[in-house]
């Protein structure tokens, strides 16, 4: 048997750079799997999503079967519907609740409007009415106007009539269900504010405020008032013990000055 010699073999090591490398492939495949893996799962929702969407807005299991309409006062019902103006069946989702609230709102009477979603086929309505705190004359009729100055017209007349009536207004600074900027018509809803924070009836004793020419203020019992521009709570504290005062006594004002500081003139009638 022929025996050879071997030779010494060297084993060269891989060189760092090798193995480098293959890690970076390795962690490139990694990586790359679970970005696809990601990709899948974000498709997956987002179909899922988009059916379940789809599914909301056109089946007919979330189409509307009651409005549940709060807060009327005077208004009715079938004029909000009115204003609504919903295409029934209609699905609860495929509402705009933004839009349908605006809608709502054109009428002047309406303050403000909240819509909710009750799914799966109810809708609730809530409507805060004005409320009128005075009475303005234009073009020979009576508007409401609440405390934020906007003017509406009245519903049932002979139940909101008695009210303080605000004259000396140009009816070019009145709009319809517009907040108005008329200074005139602020300083008179201002003191009827302070009026309505007092204790006791005052409230019912005024019948008209004018504002043309300064601040004039008449009692129902004929009884004019005048009155400065500034503090009005102190006139009105004053005017409210004048005619308490008045009153006990049995008498009546012809005028009553509240426009001197620290000084209430009274003419008594005869």
């Amino acid at each position: 048997m022929k025996k050879y010699r071997t030779r010494n073999l060297r084993i060269t090591p891989r060189p760092k750079h090798f193995k480098r490398r293959r890690k970076k492939i390795k962690n490139f495949f990694k990586n790359t799997l679970k970005l696809l893996f990601i990709l899948i799962i974000v498709s997956s929702l987002g179909f899922l999503g988009k059916w379940f969407y789809e599914f909301l807005h056109t089946s007919s299991s979330f189409n509307i079967e009651e409005i549940d309409i709060q807060g009327l006062n005077r208004l009715k019902e079938k004029e909000i519907l009115d204003l609504l103006s919903l295409d029934l069946p209609q699905n609860i989702f495929y509402i705009d609740l933004k839009e349908a609230r605006k809608r709502i709102e054109i009428h002047p009477r309406i303050a403000e409007a909240i819509i909710h979603r009750r799914p799966p086929k109810r809708v609730i309505i809530q409507v805060r009415e004005r409320e009128p705190i005075a009475l303005i004359n234009q073009k020979d009729s009576f508007l409401g106007v609440d405390v934020s100055g906007v003017p509406f017209p009245l519903i049932e007349p002979p139940k909101e009539i008695d009210l303080p009536l605000i004259t000396g207004i140009s009816s070019s600074e009145i709009v319809i269900g517009e907040e108005s900027n008329s200074t005139g018509l602020k300083m008179a809803l201002d003191i009827l504010k302070v009026i309505l924070s007092l204790k006791g009836d005052l409230y019912g004793q005024v019948s008209e405020i004018n504002v043309e020419d300064g601040i004039t203020l008449y009692t129902i019992e004929a009884t004019r008032v005048r009155m400065g521009r500034e503090n009005f709570r102190e006139q009105l504290l004053n005017l409210q013990g004048v005619l308490i005062h008045l009153n006990k006594e049995k008498k009546k004002a012809e005028y009553i000055d509240l426009r001197f500081k620290n000084k209430v003139i009274v003419k008594e009638r005869k």
